[in-house]
Parts: C-alpha cells; structure tokens; sequence
C-alpha cells in the first residue's frame, strides 16, 4: 500500500472524526475497535506522577499598567497644562 494510501486510511480512524465516519458508513465500529486493539502501547513513552510546572510567576493578571489610561489608552498626562 502506498503511503499515501496509509495516511488516508488512518485519517478515517482519527478520535476526532471517528463518530462521522462511522455514520456515513465510511468504517464499522468493530472494525475501529480492531483498529484500536492493534495500536502499540505507548505506556513507556508517559511520565507518571509529575505534573506540568506552574506557569504562575506571581503577577495578577488583572492588575492595570499605570502608565497609559484605559480610558483612552494615551499616557497619564503630568498635571501640567500645554497650553
């Protein structure tokens, strides 16, 4: 089979659109569960018990920046005129 062919056919089994292509007839649900029994076990390519570092450097994301006004997003103005 050509490569191609390969990626093709692989598409249809794709955990996205497998429901789609089930109902259109394109694959049958036993043929997607043979599928899945062929499928290597990725367990060795997982680390267990560690989580995903903390991207909370301490910062409030809702806290404004003092130095434009929101209102009309120009910077403060120095109390003195310019007139």
């Amino acid at each position: 089979m050509s490569r191609e062919a390969d990626a093709k056919n692989l598409r249809l089994y794709d955990r996205r659109t497998i429901e789609r292509n089930i109902k259109k007839g394109l694959i049958t649900r036993k043929d997607y569960e043979k599928f899945l029994k062929s499928l290597d076990d990725a367990k060795e390519k997982g680390v267990i018990g560690e989580e995903e570092p903390s991207i909370d450097d301490g910062d409030d994301d809702d806290m404004t920046d003092d130095t434009t006004d929101t209102a009309t997003n120009e910077p403060p103005s120095s109390g003195m005129n310019s007139h």
